[in-house]
């Protein structure tokens, strides 16, 4: 199977592609979808995990649009863990710690050799708490779509959250009539 869905796809016929989206950034694969007048196609290759396994996988999902039954996609937010953000807090303490000791003397006066590093403590000094508040406050943004079709059939994908990628999803959603 080619990455090119076209090249894979029969038309029926008075079947017309409305748009084509030939490289979406997903998290882990190569993804593209087609979207037209009666069905959504999605072609994804990448890695995924079969029964423990991570394999790579070429999948093409065919679905009928009146068969969709609920399309939705939203962006999700993950925190870091609480023993990263721990890790976080201490490099922006020590940088702190670093810049007062410096600035009262007491670095010069622990190790005198450090007499001529003055600027550069505070630089260290500040690029240490700049880090630590980097890592305590950044979080993970996931642009995730769920589309439920047919009794069981249920498709997730993962995506960055790129502005392509979120225009594609508003267009194949506005296609989508559920009734």
């Amino acid at each position: 199977m080619k990455n090119r869905i076209t090249r894979n796809v029969n038309l029926d016929r008075g079947e017309t592609i409305q748009k084509e989206f030939k490289s979406l950034k997903a998290k882990d694969k190569f993804c593209s979808m087609m979207l037209t007048d009666k069905r959504l196609i999605i072609y994804t290759y990448g890695r995924e995990i079969v029964k423990g396994r991570r394999v790579k996988r070429q999948i093409m999902n065919e679905i009928d649009l009146r068969s969709i039954h609920r399309f939705e996609y939203y962006y999700e937010f993950h925190n870091k863990s609480v023993f990263l953000r721990g890790f976080g807090l201490f490099l922006f303490v020590l940088g702190l710690v670093m810049a007062y000791t410096n600035y009262a003397g007491i670095i010069h006066n622990v190790w005198p050799q450090f007499d001529g590093y003055f600027p550069y403590i505070f630089g260290i000094a500040a690029i240490l708490a700049t880090i630590g508040l980097f890592i305590i406050f950044s979080t993970d943004k996931v642009l995730i779509l769920q589309m439920k079709s047919g009794l069981e059939e249920k498709t997730t994908l993962l995506f960055f959250p790129t502005k392509e990628n979120e225009l594609a999803l508003r267009f194949i959603a506005g296609r989508i009539h559920i009734h």
